[in-house]
C-alpha cells in the first residue's frame, strides 16, 4: 500500500498527522508573525492546540532574500544567520516529505505547493509561501498548483523516497492565517 508522510525535522522528527498543523510562528510557538516578516520558528500543532514538536527542537527555515546570495542565490537563515539556499544540508531543511510503497517503485513529476485548503489551484489567501528542495539555488513562491515547486525525480526503484524541503512563510495581510494547506503530488510506477 502506498503512503505519504510529512515530518518536521529536529533533534528527532515530529510526524505531522492528518489532524495536525505545521505552524509557522514568530520566535515561539503560537506567536504572531508581522506582515512582511517571515517565520522565526516552525512547529507541529495538534488539533487540540498543543505543541507536538516541543521536545524535538524543531528546525526552522526563515526566508531572507530571493537573490541576495552568491551568484544570485536565495538566502535563508537555518539558525546561525543567512546562508545561500543551495548550501543548506538535508538535516537543516524543516520538512521531510516521504512516499513509501510495498513494491519497488520509481517516482517522477513530484511537486509541492500551498493552496487555500479547498481547491489546489487556488493560492492561500494572505500568505507568501516560499519552498525549495535541498540543493535548489532559489526559492519558489509555491502558491497554488500552477506555481508548484518541482521536486527531483527518483527513478531508481525503491520502497521509500524522501524529499527535504526548505519552507518559510509570511503574512501579506493582517489576520489569522489558518486556512491553507500544503500538498504533494507524484506519479509513480
Amino acid at each position: 500500500m502506498a503512503t505519504f508522510a510529512f515530518a518536521l525535522q529536529g533533534a528527532s522528527p515530529t510526524v505531522v498527522a492528518a489532524t495536525d498543523i505545521v505552524q509557522f510562528a514568530g520566535g515561539t510557538f503560537g506567536s504572531r508573525i508581522a506582515v512582511g516578516a517571515y517565520n522565526g520558528s516552525t512547529h507541529v500543532k495538534t488539533a487540540g492546540g498543543a505543541d507536538k514538536s516541543a521536545a524535538n527542537t524543531p528546525k526552522n527555515n526563515k526566508f531572507i532574500s530571493q537573490a541576495g546570495g552568491t551568484g544570485g542565490d536565495s538566502q535563508v537563515d537555518v539558525g546561525a544567520g543567512p546562508v545561500d539556499l543551495d548550501a543548506v544540508p538535508e538535516a537543516d531543511a524543516a520538512l521531510k516529505l516521504s512516499f513509501s510503497d510495498a513494491s519497488l517503485v520509481s517516482v517522477v513529476d513530484a511537486v509541492a505547493y500551498g493552496y487555500d485548503g479547498t481547491t489546489p489551484a487556488t493560492p492561500p489567501v494572505g500568505i507568501d509561501l516560499r519552498l525549495a528542495e535541498v540543493g535548489d539555488a532559489n526559492f519558489t513562491e509555491a502558491e497554488g498548483s500552477a506555481a508548484a515547486l518541482a521536486l527531483s525525480d527518483h527513478t531508481e526503484p525503491a520502497t521509500d523516497h524522501d524529499w527535504f524541503i526548505v519552507a518559510s512563510a509570511s503574512p501579506t495581510s493582517v489576520g489569522l492565517k489558518d486556512d491553507f494547506a500544503v500538498a504533494m503530488e507524484i506519479t509513480y510506477y
